[in-house]
């Protein structure tokens, strides 16, 4: 379960719909004493709610009130919907004024829900109110990043149940001349969006799902989405089949994903990951279109092994929320993911990436945007060498694989590994290196480009330098 940890003395200030569960949340994890809710000053004043005056009182009121507790260094909590600039500048000032953080919790509740929970009150405020809502939620998740915030969160309606409230001691001021020591707040992901279905993109979603995310993988056809859906089925019942899960897990795991062919259907994503072929300007076109589709709030992540990150980012209005979370092949066993930050990323997007892919399990290290990053500036040119000994005639690909195995206790040969993470990636990976860095070292040799060329992939093929049944 996450935890978000709020100082004794903060400003919390609640935004979101009608509908959306802000005051549920509020009762859940704060006292009835600390809650200062708008709708309260209002019937205190009137039940005419369409008077605007009384309305205009009645906020007077509910800022009387957050100034006067605050004054006292008592933790406030402000159930508006403050989805107007205005209120949260008025809150924001308030909190200022009485020297104490303020902290906001986004309540990203679908339009749908808002419209049934209000659809089941005595005092509806009717679809046309929650929609203008909604469109005011999308202009306030790109201004609360730029409104200097001490820590703000997202979070959807899977995150609302699965976060943990911490009262933590007051904050306060640091002495002059102390450095500051403001900690870096990550955000809440609660549904993950895999663009990409194949050999990568599965075991993503795989290892997300087991991990507790909903997930929604697209693919660009529905025969390639079946096939990658049966390879996620088929890789969960071999856990089962090996006591990794249960097989409660597994089925509670398939409930988790839906596919689709739809890119708009990732529209409610926290986090969207691609894995789709790596080719730049395929990626390039794939992130302008998602930027236009998803939410401010949405990170965007590449599972590119060699492309710039930066570059991808340029296409988009989000370059700060936007990484690269490298996975390694296959998915599910592979403990490693490399983190790559751009030169626009920011470290809150770091900070909740990081927290993400060590919740899927995984040991994340963090690279800057270099071709190749880590693992594949270090492997790529160990791997070509391999090539070009087995094209000079050096020794079998068996006997090769062999001398590395045995001689340099690696779990496999290069012609072995080459085979399971595809001689079609690699080609491709080797491209783009050699074409950025002009180093001799990246470039493919002819018999990998050929092998490319004709379709021998690897184990996802059946054939590569080595033939696989079934």
């Amino acid at each position: 379960m996450r935890r978000i940890s709020i100082p004794g003395n903060a400003l919390v200030v609640l935004v979101g719909p009608a509908g959306s569960g802000k005051s549920t949340f509020a009762q859940r994890w704060f006292s009835p004493t600390q809650i200062v809710s708008s709708d309260r000053c209002r019937a205190m004043i009137s039940d005419d709610e369409s008077n605007l005056a009384v309305s205009g009182r009645a906020f007077q009121l509910f800022y009387q009130i957050i100034r006067q507790r605050l004054a006292l260094g008592r933790l406030t909590v402000a159930d508006s919907t403050a989805l107007s600039p205005r209120v949260r500048r008025e809150l924001r000032s308030l909190a200022r004024q009485a020297g104490v953080p303020v902290v906001v919790l986004v309540f990203l509740t679908s339009q749908e829900t808002c419209l049934a929970r209000d659809r089941s009150r005595e005092r509806q405020v009717g679809p046309e109110v929650i929609a203008r809502h909604h469109r005011m939620l999308r202009m306030a998740l790109e201004q609360i990043p730029r409104e200097g915030y001490d820590a703000w969160y997202a979070l959807d309606e899977r995150g609302q149940d699965e976060v943990a409230v911490e009262i933590a001691a007051p904050w306060r001021p640091q002495a002059e001349g102390q450095p500051d020591q403001k900690e870096v707040r990550e955000m809440t992901i609660g549904r993950v969006g895999v663009v990409g279905c194949g050999l990568m993109g599965s075991g993503i979603v795989e290892v997300c799902a087991r991990s507790g995310y909903r997930v929604v993988v697209r693919e660009v056809s529905e025969d390639l989405l079946q096939r990658g859906l049966r390879r996620v089925e088929q890789s969960m019942a071999r856990a089962v089949e090996r006591q990794k899960i249960t097989p409660e897990e597994r089925d509670a795991a398939w409930t988790r994903i839906q596919g689709t062919t739809r890119l708009e259907d990732l529209r409610e994503c926290d986090l969207v990951i691609e894995a789709i072929t790596e080719n730049m300007d395929l990626k390039k076109e794939l992130w302008r279109a998602l930027d236009g589709i998803c939410p401010p709030h949405t990170l965007f992540a590449s599972n590119t092994s060699s492309l710039s990150i930066t570059e991808m980012a340029s296409v988009t209005k989000r370059p700060d929320r936007f990484c690269g979370l490298h996975f390694f092949n296959p998915v599910p066993v592979m403990r490693l993911v490399e983190l790559v930050r751009g030169q626009l990323t920011s470290e809150q997007t770091v900070q909740t990436c990081r927290s993400f892919a060590e919740s899927l399990g995984k040991t994340v290290v963090v690279a800057k945007d270099y071709p190749g990053f880590i693992v594949n500036s270090l492997s790529l040119p160990y791997l070509l060498e391999a090539v070009r000994a087995l094209e000079r005639g050096l020794a079998s690909k068996e006997d090769i694989d062999t001398a590395v195995r045995l001689g340099l206790n690696h779990p496999m040969g290069p012609f072995e590994f080459l085979d399971l993470v595809g001689i079609d990636t690699t080609y491709y990976i080797a491209e783009a290196m050699f074409a950025e860095l002009k180093d001799p070292k990246y470039a493919p040799p002819v018999l990998l480009k050929q092998m490319a060329l004709a379709g021998l992939h690897g184990r996802k093929t059946g054939k590569g330098f080595y033939e696989y049944g079934g």
